[in-house]
């Protein structure tokens, strides 16, 4: 992600939220002392000029990468969710609204890593957008930008797990294994639902062939999941530069199969 895009910086403003031309409950002053504050960087608001909406605006479009990583990660610190939370439950903001803030609060933090350059793909609006994966999603997205990638490969494996899981059921397609693991529901999905299913006679076409060796694959992303992730006391761990292979696999299948049923 080289910077955000024009419309990418309007979903900012529109998390913050405008009155009147003006952003949020910034004030001129406020909004002077929120960079080096929130965002630990040193910007004068009074050299651009416009109302605080504008001047935000020119400050974020503006911006380098990682700078723009930096003000959202100040956003979110200056308005967690949970201040959104509040005003919908006062009722100062409609549920439509709330949920805005909700989806918008998750695309910001998939940005921050990427403007931040650390190689990992950012997972598209779901088709099939169940509300434990695209909380999952959300709690992965934390981990990375608040910790690094290997604390987040439990939370990458587990939002995969739950979409298999869920589009197996919504398909009626019963999984007779006992504490089945993810990559039976992935074979399950391949044998048997017809968005999926490879015709035998052109399974030696080579993209066939990779679709047959994901099972094979999240077979061995589920080991690296249970012994060499956070997802049970491990001894050994898994570096950074594999977690971030791991996490955009898990993501990757992901994608491709919401993008299939």
């Amino acid at each position: 992600m080289e910077r955000l895009s024009g419309k990418e910086v309007n979903s900012v403003v529109a998390y913050i939220g405008v009155s009147g031309g003006y952003l949020g409950n910034f004030s001129y002053a406020s909004h002077a002392e929120f960079y080096p504050a929130y965002c630990g960087l040193d910007i004068d608001p009074s050299e651009f000029s416009g109302t605080t909406r504008e001047k935000f605006i020119a400050i974020l479009s503006q911006a380098d990468p990682l700078v723009q990583s930096k003000i959202i990660q100040g956003v979110i610190d200056k308005y967690p969710l949970e201040h959104f939370e509040d005003r919908f439950t006062d009722g100062h903001l409609t549920e439509g609204e709330f949920k805005q803030k909700q989806r918008i609060h998750a695309s910001m933090l998939s940005w921050i890593p990427d403007l931040k350059g650390k190689g990992l793909l950012a997972v598209q609006d779901l088709t099939y957008n169940y509300q434990f994966v695209q909380e999952t999603l959300d709690h992965c997205q934390t981990l990375i930008a608040e910790h690094d990638s290997r604390s987040a490969v439990d939370r990458a494996h587990t939002a995969l797990y739950g979409y298999l899981k869920e589009t197996c059921n919504n398909a009626g397609l019963t999984i007779t294994e006992n504490n089945p693991k993810i990559q039976d529901y992935w074979s399950k999905l391949k044998q048997e639902h017809p968005s999926i299913l490879i015709d035998n006679a052109e399974s030696h076409l080579p993209i066939n062939q990779i679709i047959n060796a994901i099972g094979k694959l999240l077979e061995n992303l589920n080991e690296i999941r249970n012994n060499r992730s956070y997802s049970h006391p491990n001894e050994q761990i898994i570096g950074e530069p594999e977690a971030k292979l791991v996490i955009n696999l898990f993501r990757s299948i992901l994608q491709y199969i919401d993008s299939k049923v």
